[in-house]
């Protein structure tokens, strides 16, 4: 037997700005791509509280790391290409999405110049970070080794290559070709892989009874000096330790404040390096509970397991007094490091083990197989004077959209859970009966009818994504939503496979419904991210489904009076200028309101004085944004913007504005479908 060649590749270390910076939930036109580029082409690093521009010197270069990493002009770099870097500290970008009903997460971006001190900081500490994740017994996700692409050169994996991967981490024993996160993680890259893996299943066959908790608004509640009690103790830090600032702890602890402008009380939630952190604290907790449980006779293996995935804890149990013990021993535990358990959220169950959430994927998983497949014949056909047979397929589809949603409710209802619960999993299978469904019809013979029907199943399947959607529009979902959307776009764009009027009623629809969302939400301060993708979603379709002037600017929460002039009482935020702005593109009819939003983009600068705006990560962000901004000619605006941040020079201003195409929004070569791709790889939980 031959063996496969397998060869490993180092990763940078600048990848840490690729894959554990950014949250999850982000516009799909917004990345940190070009700004790792930046890095790497200038070869810069952080190297004792100075950035050190190692390669292509030139005072260009020199004034864009000034602007990106928020360096006071006043400082001069040195002949080798140094500058300190001066005040670390800075202001995240905060925004929100939706979390629950009528509730909201707030989510952060950090300043570019904490994004490169992470970068040092993975790479200084990396091996104490995988030390500190291996204490442990109870964690199912935590770092174990820094991750590497593995390459193997055989048939099987150039045939894989083409495949759709909705894998995240790169699991130990796996391969990928884009590994997105720094470290590779165990053993869960996904909660709902440990639902159906063996650990589950051997637990509840020794076990009679689960009982699941959690810790409340854990990353919100996370004291920045608890992480030095975590790695060492409480009374050593206290004594020994209080005034060393060299300690991995004390570094860490120093670099979470300062990318959140010097907060000791929460730590900032998105971020990857965020749930390290988070990890590190949980896992002395862990340690805590079993050393404590220990000295009271209940053993792990032996009376209880315990599985924790980030601060979800599952625990297999016989005995309800040792259940008792050890959800008090947490609640003391986790109150050391000032963290507390949110009993609303406590659930038992009794064997068989079984959560609601399972139970109704089941059931959606057959109601799905019943109602959305395309369901193919073969028929023989005799040909005349021959001894040869035709085969013959044929389909028939029939979808009811209110059928649908009443069959959907009622599993809801039955099941007791809530929409957001089985949403992911509802549209990643609508998904892939689509993409199914597509293909058998192509394989079929073309009756008279068959086009019709097709096109009229798919138009209640709309109705019915759209009215889930509606129910709960969160990012997820609503990035599944574009991939379902994009499934429709490209196959009826194919060349002569679809009657025009069939393609535009499909369109149609989805515009009806598109608009109607955007207009039941309209711009407010958690429903931004969300909608914003669906704004996205409408460019592909065609211009025919334009949203008019008035229309965009009602979404956005702007006022168009009277007289053909503009208002808005609301601060629009950096997202949704951005991704208004790649929208509009250059067209005309958007002309009144680009002018008032690039108005209101100069407003939003002149606002907030030098020391303040080199500190502001949104300003950060949007300045390069707007000196990138390619459609129409706004040089006033960019020059406006760097005089502001006192390059007055107009060539030196000219060499800003002409360095790059794009820096955080892909302005230009931006594909809607790589990038829907590229964001369900990157999908955490």
């Amino acid at each position: 037997m031959r063996h496969k060649k397998k060869k490993y590749i180092k990763y940078k270390k600048e990848r840490v700005i690729l894959s554990d910076i950014l949250p999850f939930e982000i516009p799909i036109t917004f990345s940190n791509r070009h700004l790792y580029n930046f890095l790497l082409f200038c070869k810069i690093k952080l190297v004792d509280g100075k950035v050190v521009l190692s390669k292509n010197n030139t005072e260009i270069n020199q004034l864009l790391v000034k602007l990106l990493f928020g360096i006071n002009f006043s400082k001069p770099f040195s002949a080798d290409g140094k500058v300190s870097i001066g005040d670390s500290v800075s202001i995240p970008f905060t925004y929100r999405v939706v979390h629950k009903e009528n509730d909201f997460r707030e989510l952060n971006i950090i300043h570019p110049k904490n994004q490169l001190a992470i970068v040092e900081f993975y790479e200084k500490y990396k091996e104490l970070i995988l030390h500190y994740s291996d204490v442990s017994s109870f964690s199912i996700r935590k770092p174990f080794r820094v991750a590497k692409y593995t390459y193997f050169k055989d048939k099987l994996h150039l045939e894989k290559l083409a495949e759709t991967n909705d894998e995240v981490l790169e699991v130990i024993d796996n391969e990928y070709e884009n590994l997105k996160t720094f470290f590779s993680y165990k053993k869960y890259s996904n909660i709902h892989k440990f639902y159906e893996s063996y650990q589950y299943h051997r637990a509840e066959k020794k076990y009679n009874r689960l009982f699941k908790f959690d810790v409340s608004k854990c990353f919100d509640s996370i004291y920045t000096h608890s992480i030095l009690w975590a790695l060492i103790d409480k009374e050593t830090v206290k004594k020994y330790l209080k005034h060393s600032k060299s300690t991995f702890g004390n570094q860490f602890d120093t670099l979470m404040q300062k990318l959140n402008y010097n907060e000791t009380n929460g730590i900032v939630i998105g971020p990857e390096f965020s749930r390290i952190f988070a990890e590190l604290i949980l896992q002395r907790v862990d340690l805590n509970a079993q050393q404590d449980l220990e000295k009271q006779n209940i053993f792990h293996k032996k009376d209880y397991e315990i599985f924790r995935y980030v601060d979800d804890f599952f625990v297999f149990y016989n005995d309800d007094k040792v259940k008792e013990k050890i959800h008090t021993t947490f609640r003391l535990k986790l109150k050391d490091f000032k963290l507390y358990l949110n009993d609303l959220k406590n659930l038992t169950y009794d064997k068989p083990i079984i959560t609601e959430i399972t139970i109704a994927k089941q059931k959606v998983n057959d109601l799905f197989n019943s109602s959305l497949s395309y369901k193919i014949e073969e028929f023989i056909e005799e040909i005349e004077g021959s001894d040869e047979v035709n085969k013959i397929k044929k389909g028939k589809i029939y979808i009811d959209s209110n059928k649908l949603i009443t069959k959907f409710k009622t599993i809801i209802f039955e099941s007791k859970i809530e929409y957001k619960d089985i949403l992911n999993y509802t549209f990643s299978i609508v998904e892939r009966k689509l993409e199914q469904n597509i293909k058998n019809y192509f394989t079929i013979e073309q009756e008279k009818n068959t086009e019709k029907d097709f096109i009229k199943s798919n138009l209640e399947l709309l109705d019915f994504v759209f009215f889930l959607y509606a129910v709960s529009p969160r990012v997820n979902t609503t990035i599944k939503l574009c991939r379902i959307l994009r499934l429709y776009t490209e196959t009826l764009n194919l060349k002569d496979k679809f009657n025009i009027d069939f393609k535009h009623l499909i369109f149609k629809k989805i515009y009806d419904n598109i608009f109607f969302i955007l207009k039941k939400n309209r711009t407010i301060e958690h429903t931004q991210v969300e909608t914003l993708y669906l704004l996205i979603a409408l460019n592909e379709i065609g211009k025919e489904y334009w949203l008019t002037e008035t229309n965009l600017a009602s979404y956005l929460r702007i006022t168009k009076q009277e007289d053909g002039s503009f208002h808005s009482d609301i601060q629009l935020n950096y997202f949704t200028i951005v991704v208004s702005l790649f929208y509009m593109k250059d067209k005309v009819r958007y002309n009144k309101l680009r002018e008032y939003i690039l108005e209101k983009v100069v407003e939003k600068f002149e606002e907030v004085d030098y020391e303040c705006r080199i500190k502001e990560t949104e300003l950060t962000l949007l300045l390069f944004d707007i000196l990138s901004y390619p459609f129409i000619d706004i040089l006033p605006i960019k020059r406006k913007l760097l005089t502001l941040y006192k390059v007055d020079d107009e060539l030196l201003q000219n060499g800003i504005i002409g360095s790059k195409q794009n820096w955080f929004t892909n302005w230009t070569d931006f594909k809607f479908g790589a990038e829907l791709d590229a964001k369900q790889s990157q999908e955490v939980y």
